[in-house]
């Protein structure tokens, strides 16, 4: 009958002989088995021929090594380092079918904030500690501004997440960071905070909060029209929908429009709600019939229109954002975005009493309180003061 195998971290059958060149030192080798069942060894020198003495030098190495987490696989493991882990998670993320923008973001993190990094070489789980983090991410802030640090953020979160489920590292510690603001001052504080600025400071001025008004939504479209650039049909469909900019660029193809009817559907992914099919304006369907009247019905509707042969494939947003960055300079709305569309068709519909619901609805959002805070509400008005009230069955008592 063979015998039982021995427990993982289980000292064996050790060897003793005199240290070469210690004089009453005895040098012994023994061997024990890991989680993994590989056979390992243990060395120790002592000052000491007791047996027992040597066996107790031995089990305590055994010991240390059980408590040094070694875990993951092949490919991703405790000795494998944050750069490689980066490589290992892009092909992860590749798998997942993620959009091309997508991975173009997340390949840009990963060479301009982990690569060549203070983490880069070091193993993840070395890495994997809140203040070396926290350094790192307090470095690319002061150095490319706060976006960057977010994004670089929700990047390394994904590769310690990975790591963990592979079991290279116990758990990751990217719930305790916290992403570090911006130091005054620095290369990477670029938002102007003066009042009275005159936008010719070279900082950037956006304004999260606010939205178009009427005369300034206009004004906007009418420089959008004459634009160089191909952004008129664009603006007007951002004004009309309040969807996102890359949903429009990316996620509405002339298939998914219905002009007789005059609705779109938009293959979002952000949220579950994000896939979702909005009415247009009369106005708005009968220009998009026009734009496939001159710029054909392949691809996507706000595809490239520039070159023939290119028609209808994805236009960059980075350089889209630009030409729509340079019609709020000509209308005088520096202070405005990408996002102000979109916050526009919220708050113009929150001010025709449209409910939370219908807004988010519109917009994508997979939570009304994701909407309310957009909106910038604090608390969202209910009718429990006016329903929860208890019956009273004794006449209350009057002062004569």
């Amino acid at each position: 009958m063979a015998r039982p195998a021995a427990l993982p971290y289980t000292l064996g059958k050790i060897t003793v002989v005199p240290h070469p060149t210690m004089p009453k030192t005895s040098q012994a080798r023994g061997y024990y088995r890991d989680d993994n069942n590989t056979r390992r060894e243990v060395t120790v020198s002592v000052k000491s021929k007791s047996e027992e003495t040597i066996r107790r030098a031995l089990q305590a190495k055994v010991d240390a090594a059980e408590k040094e987490f070694r875990g993951g696989d092949t490919v991703l493991n405790d000795k494998t380092s944050v750069s490689q882990a980066a490589d290992v998670w892009l092909d992860w993320k590749d798998r997942e079918g993620k959009s091309t923008n997508t991975m173009r973001d997340y390949r840009g993190y990963v060479k301009n904030s982990v690569k060549g990094s203070s983490l880069a070489n070091l193993t993840i789980g070395r890495a994997n500690d809140v203040a070396r983090i926290e350094a790192w991410l307090t470095t690319i802030a002061d150095e490319r501004g706060p976006a960057a640090a977010k994004g670089s953020r929700k990047v390394l979160s994904g590769i310690l997440a990975l790591a963990e489920r592979r079991g290279a590292i116990p758990s990751s510690v990217m719930h305790r960071v916290r992403t570090p603001g911006v130091k005054p001052g620095s290369a990477g504080d670029r938002k102007c905070s003066n009042e009275d600025c005159d936008y010719d400071c070279g900082k950037r001025h956006l304004d999260t909060r606010r939205a178009f008004t009427p005369e300034e939504a206009l004004l906007v479209q009418e420089t959008a029209d004459t634009a160089k650039a191909d952004v008129g049909d664009l603006s007007a469909f951002l004004f009309g929908t309040g969807v996102r900019i890359h949903e429009a660029l990316h996620c509405v193809s002339w298939t998914d429009l219905d002009l007789d009817a005059a609705t779109v559907h938009v293959r979002g992914t952000k949220t579950d709600q994000a896939d979702r099919v909005l009415a247009m304006s009369p106005d708005l369907a009968e220009r998009l019939r026009t734009r496939a009247e001159n710029y054909g019905t392949k691809g996507l509707v706000f595809g490239v229109t520039y070159f023939a042969t290119k028609a209808g494939q994805p236009r960059d947003r980075n350089n889209v954002s630009k030409a729509l960055r340079r019609v709020f300079a000509t209308a005088g709305v520096q202070w405005a975005g990408t996002h102000t569309f979109r916050r526009t068709v919220a708050s113009w519909m929150d001010e025709h009493g449209c409910a939370l619901a219908e807004i988010a609805n519109q917009l994508g959002h997979a939570d009304t309180n994701v909407t309310a805070g957009y909106l910038g509400r604090k608390t969202q008005p209910t009718r429990a003061a006016s329903v929860m009230v208890l019956p009273s069955n004794s006449p209350r008592l009057r002062a004569v």
